[in-house]
């Protein structure tokens, strides 16, 4: 894994959009998870893409499933492994804040 080093963005540039274009600009950036126009712009001009950004949901169930493999491995019972499962499923449908 490449190590990317911060670097001070000192060079400012103007865009002006229409409304309909600025729309788009917002719709793609929320989509691929963006919180930044220029971060969403700077991805797409250096690297030709923008990158998914991983969401808060997304590390949470990561973590649970870690978690989920963690019980298997100490053979916990199935009880507790169907809880775990369900409590998972529960956050992948926005059940846990």
């Amino acid at each position: 894994m490449k190590v990317i080093e911060k670097q001070k963005k000192d060079a400012r540039i103007t865009i002006r959009f229409s409304k309909s274009e600025l729309e788009s600009l917002y719709s793609k950036m929320v989509d691929a998870g963006y919180k930044s126009a220029g971060a969403f712009i700077r991805d797409f001009v250096v690297n030709n893409n923008t990158k998914p950004k991983v969401s808060a949901d997304v590390v949470q169930i990561a973590r649970e499933l870690m978690n989920l493999a963690s019980m298997i491995n100490d053979e916990r019972t199935n009880i507790e492994l169907i809880e775990k499962v369900k409590h998972i499923a529960n956050i992948n449908v926005g059940g846990v804040a």
